[in-house]
């Protein structure tokens, strides 16, 4: 078996992997994998290593991505060369850390938790008085659920009986009698799941996580107070099988370990933020009762282990839309066993629990203005309506705003161009996220970007890069170059970057841009035209998750990412798919509005309308 020698951050690891497996195959064994957002296909070029020794040649796909100075360095693709014999190789230092939207808006939630203990007080059993402990535990809730009195008013105890669960039964002789019949009930939507000795009714915890497919975040409550209590975030690690969606479940189509290994990531990583949470609340994993998720479709899909190979294929049919309560151990989740793991319902294969959860945060679906809600990602989310109706759609917006598919670009990482904008003197400004040395462009410095090349005249509004130049600045002039045989506008010179090479946007970068703006903007007016709303007619426009917080609302507009009759209407809404899992955790009204409200939306498939490809084409363009 050959060896494979890795050189990172001033560490070497060495691993016997199996032959013939691509190099960026062999690194994900490892555990070292560089950027693949495209999965391994060969077509964002960005999982690039210095190959010290054992490969010496260059495959014809590999010339396409990489320029003459990086082929002599010895950079390779590692999707697209094979390991058959010992290789070294030496990673690119890793971007710096993410900058995750965690900021999730909460107002007064109304009702009861889903999850709540009680304390009670059992009567002491006696020769009068020999009934079974699970039906003295019983009548005492119900006595302090007042459902206890006939119509005569005479105390004959009337309950439904529902046995308590083996696991239960076989420990509460012995829970019961320990605090001398003292014992707190742990109930899910009035189901006993767990007795506990003494009051413990004061020890109430839950975490609410957004399941995104570039992050996650997780939030940690008493559930008692509804306090927040921590806040908790990380990349999702199922990224190194692909910036979307599509490439994951292709992974997970090789083989069923490989539907294994990415369930088992996700879950990795949520334990990992509750063991974060526990630890700087001063709490333990047993205190917490409640974990609910949301997350769109495949996310859920790969976090309950279920295939999603048929979401990814028309006609796009899921194996659940619905929403679950499940116990901790069929998940592997460490929580308290009592507890229950709250899954939330989704819409469609393309519409998930997140866009429900944004939905019920908004309370666009309580209110008689008409709301427009926007999620741009990876599949941009759209929900149109009010109390009387919710329309929903998703548009392939493609990776282009997370940074995939765009030569320098970048996640929202420390050192990411976040910014661009005109000076006061005129000139380009540039701004990065944490003020680090520029490593990218991430998705709202690229929205930033196109903004200025169309003010200032560097493409036009067909997209198209202009060859003359002479209209424009000097200073704006000599950006404008040539890059791998297309035009590109420079923001960066070399001696500017962290990684000492130009950061700059190149023709087809702005064909990606304009792909994927275009498909949000037909995904508004198909909406518009569905539910016979004129824009105008648009009061509220909610901007969810992550890109939309940062993205400036001025440069959306200018690109025609949003309709410019929605200017002054247009709010961020933070992690609204966060918000509304913590509503959906904290109160039984608020979950039951989420069931109700996810089978309320209508789905409308734009692939198989009609209009799309006229309004598709139309928002292609920069007007």
């Amino acid at each position: 078996m050959p060896r494979i020698i890795i050189h990172k951050n001033g560490q070497t690891i060495e691993k016997e992997v199996k032959a013939d497996i691509t190099l960026l195959e062999a690194l994900r064994i490892t555990g070292n994998s560089p950027p693949s957002p495209c999965g391994g296909k060969g077509s964002c070029g960005k999982c690039r290593v210095f190959v010290n020794r054992g490969i010496s040649y260059y495959t014809d796909r590999e010339k396409k991505h990489l320029s003459p100075k990086e082929m002599k360095k010895g950079v390779h693709l590692s999707c697209m060369i094979r390991v058959n014999d010992d290789i070294e190789v030496t990673l690119p230092d890793i971007p710096g850390k993410a900058s995750i939207l965690t900021s999730a808006e909460i107002t007064d939630i109304p009702g009861m938790p889903l999850v709540t203990k009680e304390f009670y007080t059992l009567p002491v059993p006696s020769i009068t008085d020999q009934l079974p402990d699970d039906t003295r535990l019983f009548r005492t809730a119900l006595k302090n659920k007042n459902n206890i009195t006939d119509n005569s008013g005479s105390h004959n105890y009337k309950f439904v009986y529902k046995n308590l669960p083996l696991e239960i039964l076989q420990s509460l002789p012995d829970i019961i009698r320990k605090e001398e019949y003292q014992v707190t009930v742990t109930k899910v939507l009035d189901e006993i799941t767990g007795v506990e000795s003494g009051d413990t009714s004061n020890t109430l915890y839950g975490i609410a996580v957004d399941i995104g497919t570039t992050t996650l975040a997780a939030y940690l409550y008493d559930i008692n107070s509804k306090k927040l209590l921590s806040v908790a975030s990380l990349l999702n690690p199922q990224g190194k099988y692909g910036a979307d969606v599509i490439s994951r479940i292709d992974y997970t189509m090789r083989d069923k370990n490989k539907l294994k290994e990415m369930s088992s990531l996700i879950r990795l990583a949520i334990n990992g933020l509750i063991n974060e949470m526990t630890l700087s609340a001063q709490i333990r994993h047993t205190d917490i009762y409640a974990l609910t998720l949301a997350g769109n479709t495949t996310m859920l899909h790969f976090a309950l282990g279920l295939p999603a190979r048929n979401i990814a294929a028309a006609p796009f049919i899921p194996a659940t839309l619905s929403s679950f309560l499940l116990k901790p151990d069929e998940l592997n989740f460490s929580i308290n066993p009592s507890g229950r793991v709250i899954v939330l319902p989704s819409v469609s294969a393309y519409v998930g629990a997140d866009t429900v959860a944004a939905v019920i945060s908004t309370g666009m679906h309580n209110k008689e203005d008409i709301s427009l809600l926007v999620d741009v990602g990876t599949n941009g989310e759209i929900v149109l309506g009010n109390s009387s109706f919710l329309y929903s759609c998703s548009a392939a917006a493609g990776p282009a705003f997370e940074g995939a598919n765009i030569a320098c670009g970048t996640g929202g990482v420390e050192g990411a161009i976040s910014e661009v904008f005109v000076t006061t003197g005129g000139t380009l400004g540039i701004n990065t996220i944490g003020s680090r040395k520029a490593v990218g462009i991430c998705g709202s410095g690229l929205i930033d970007a196109i903004a200025f090349m169309l003010d200032m005249g560097i493409i036009d509004e067909t997209g198209r890069i202009t060859e003359s130049t002479s209209q424009l600045s000097p200073e704006l002039r000599n950006r404008v170059i040539e890059i791998n045989n297309q035009p590109a506008f420079v923001l960066l010179n070399a001696d500017e970057t962290a990684s000492g090479k130009p950061i700059f946007i190149t023709q087809k970068d702005v064909r990606e841009v304009q792909n994927a703006k275009a498909a949000i903007a037909a995904g508004i007016k198909i909406l518009a035209v569905k539910t016979e709303i004129d824009i105008n007619e648009i009061k509220h426009v909610y901007l969810a998750g992550g890109f939309g917080n940062f993205m400036r609302i001025r440069s959306a507009l200018r690109i025609g990412l949003l309709p410019e009759e929605l200017s002054g209407r247009i709010s961020a809404v933070g992690n609204a798919a966060g918000s509304g899992a913590i509503r959906a955790m904290l109160s039984i009204d608020e979950y039951s509005v989420a069931c109700e409200t996810a089978k309320r939306i209508k789905y409308v498939e734009l692939s198989a309308d009609p209009l799309f490809a006229d309004c598709y084409t139309d928002n292609m363009f920069f007007d």
